[in-house]
């Protein structure tokens, strides 16, 4: 077997659905969610049979399911992590808003499903963002059941406005929806800085700085980036395509995801192909020379210039 030299995968994700329970005005990928009436949610087997032949080949040491709401689904998000569990992967992570039922005998349910799954990590949402839509009285009742059911590592994600310490509605919101849960002694995360990204861009622009777009700056050299010539994390999104990035670079519905990790290399892929060798710069020309404009004005990094020429190609 030749497997991909560009490729090492430590992490899997999974988007596990875009319908999602919230609105939110921080949301990355708002103009995403609840579109999709074909695929609902990431389908069980392709999954599974993924993750088990990821797990056999490479290292993995995590895998998280996220969205959208991920928990509109529970048993196929806790089907993922069984068998992430059964794989022997240390991380089995999930990140949820902690609002899918208003049924109190649900939720008891699925925080006990999530349990014998196997999830050692769990992220809730609580913030002035995600409760502005979300009746806290159902993610609380969440969070008891979770905490009953004794999830290892547990606790509440707040998004802050450029940061915790920066003095704004939003943050002085979240401060005060975070105390309401102060009964239940749960941790409470330093959180994440809010990137402006889909509707962030839209609503809260005006407490950041202008865009400053350094097109120098090298591919994986963001937050939460890796190069792609150093892939280390796979996504799968509902319609069952592999993702690197902003790429895609197979489809699991179509085709094993050994055929897709064996055959990687980026320098096949004229995009790819740019950013290693030359960076934003040689994006924007290649870009142009395919007869591709973007709007770059309300572009922070490489990373969002990147995604707009990608969404432009496909």
């Amino acid at each position: 077997m030749n497997l991909s030299k560009y490729i090492n995968v430590k992490r899997i994700e999974f988007v596990l659905t875009y319908n999602c329970s919230g609105k939110c005005k921080h949301c990355s990928v708002a103009d995403q969610l609840n579109s999709d009436t074909t695929n609902h949610h990431v389908r069980i087997k392709e999954a599974t049979e993924t993750i088990k032949w990821l797990a056999k080949h490479y290292e993995v040491s995590s895998v998280m399911t996220f969205g959208g709401e991920p928990l509109l689904y529970p048993e196929v998000t806790c089907a993922i992590h069984s068998t992430a569990t059964d794989c022997g992967i240390e991380a089995r992570q999930i990140i949820t808003n902690g609002y899918f039922s208003k049924d109190i005998s649900r939720i008891q349910e699925v925080a006990n499903l999530i349990s014998h799954s196997g999830v050692n990590n769990l992220i809730l949402s609580v913030d002035a963002f995600h409760q502005e839509t979300i009746p806290a009285e159902y993610v609380f009742a969440f969070a008891k059941a979770l905490k009953q059911n004794k999830i290892p590592d547990f606790r509440l994600q707040p998004a802050w406005v450029v940061c915790k310490e920066h003095e704004n509605i939003f943050n002085t919101k979240t401060k005060q929806i975070l105390s309401a849960f102060t009964d239940l002694a749960l941790p409470i995360s330093k959180g994440n800085n809010i990137t402006l990204s889909g509707n962030a861009a839209k609503y809260l622009a005006k407490y950041y700085e202008s865009p400053k777009l350094d097109l120098s700056k090298a591919c994986g050299t963001a937050p939460y980036t890796q190069p792609l010539t150093d892939i280390t994390c796979l996504s799968i999104v509902p319609n069952g395509d592999v993702m690197v990035c902003a790429f895609t670079i197979g489809n699991i519905y179509e085709e094993s995801i050994e055929t897709i990790v064996s055959r990687y290399n980026p320098y096949d892929n004229e995009y790819m192909n740019a950013l290693i060798t030359g960076g934003g710069s040689a994006l924007v020309e290649l870009a142009s020379s395919n007869g591709i404009s973007v709007d770059n004005s309300n572009c922070y990094s490489v990373c969002d210039l990147c995604r707009k020429i990608v969404k432009a190609t496909n």
